[in-house]
C-alpha cells in the first residue's frame, strides 16, 4: 500500500512508510490533548547549549531531499550513498515531519498555558493586595491589633511587592532621564 506523503521530506514514491507516517497532518492550534508517545523512542533532552553549532534546515532543503531521493536508485551507489545512509536520512526526515506536524499546536498550547498562568497569578496577587487592605481597614475600624499580627505575612508580602514596583518605576524614570526620554507610565 502506498500512502501519499503530507511532508515534503518523505516522498510517497519511495514507498517506505512507518506506522506513524499517516498521522503527519498538521494539528489544529486549539488542540488541548497531545499524544506524543510515538516520539518517545527518539525524543531527547539535550544539556544546556548543546544545540550551539548544530546545523539547521535552510531554504531549498525540500528540493535537496527530493534530488537525493530521486537519484538514489540509479546513482546512489556511484555517489557513495549507501542504502543504510538513505534509510537513516529518511528516518530523520520522517521524524522531523512528525515533530513539525505537532510543534505549532504544542507551542500554542504552551503559550496559552503561560498566558493563563500569568492571568491567574495576577488575579491572586491582586486578591492578596485586597485582602491585606481589608485586614488593615478592619483592624483599624475594630481596634483589633491581634488581627494585624495574624495576617502579618500577608501584609508584609503586599508591601514588599509594592516597594519593588516603586523601585522599578524609579529606576526606569532615572534611566529615561539619562537617555533624555520619558519613562513609560506604569501602574
Amino acid at each position: 500500500m502506498r500512502v501519499e506523503s503530507q511532508s515534503p521530506f518523505i516522498p510517497p514514491a519511495l514507498g517506505r512508510r512507518s506506522h506513524h507516517a499517516e498521522s503527519l497532518g498538521a494539528v489544529a492550534l486549539d488542540t488541548l490533548v497531545h499524544d506524543c508517545t510515538a516520539f518517545a523512542h527518539f525524543l531527547v533532552d539535550l544539556p544546556p547549549r548543546a544545540r550551539v553549532g548544530m546545523c539547521s534546515e535552510q531554504e531549498g532543503f525540500a528540493e535537496v531531499v527530493t534530488e537525493i531521493l530521486t537519484n538514489q536508485a540509479v546513482l546512489g551507489d556511484k555517489a557513495g550513498i549507501t542504502k543504510s545512509d538513505i534509510e537513516a536520512f529518511q528516518e530523520s526526515n520522517e521524524r522531523v515531519a512528525m515533530l513539525d506536524a505537532r510543534l505549532p499546536a504544542i507551542k500554542k498550547l504552551v503559550e496559552m498555558m503561560e498566558e493563563t498562568r500569568a492571568l491567574e497569578d495576577d488575579k491572586r496577587q491582586r486578591q492578596v493586595n485586597a485582602f491585606a487592605d481589608s485586614i488593615e481597614r478592619r483592624a483599624k475600624t475594630t481596634g483589633d491589633k491581634a488581627l494585624l499580627a495574624k495576617y502579618e505575612k500577608t501584609r508584609t508580602y503586599r508591601s514588599a511587592v509594592a516597594k519593588k514596583g516603586v523601585k522599578t518605576r524609579t529606576k526606569s524614570a532615572k534611566a529615561a532621564e539619562v537617555d533624555g526620554t520619558e519613562a513609560p507610565a506604569k501602574g
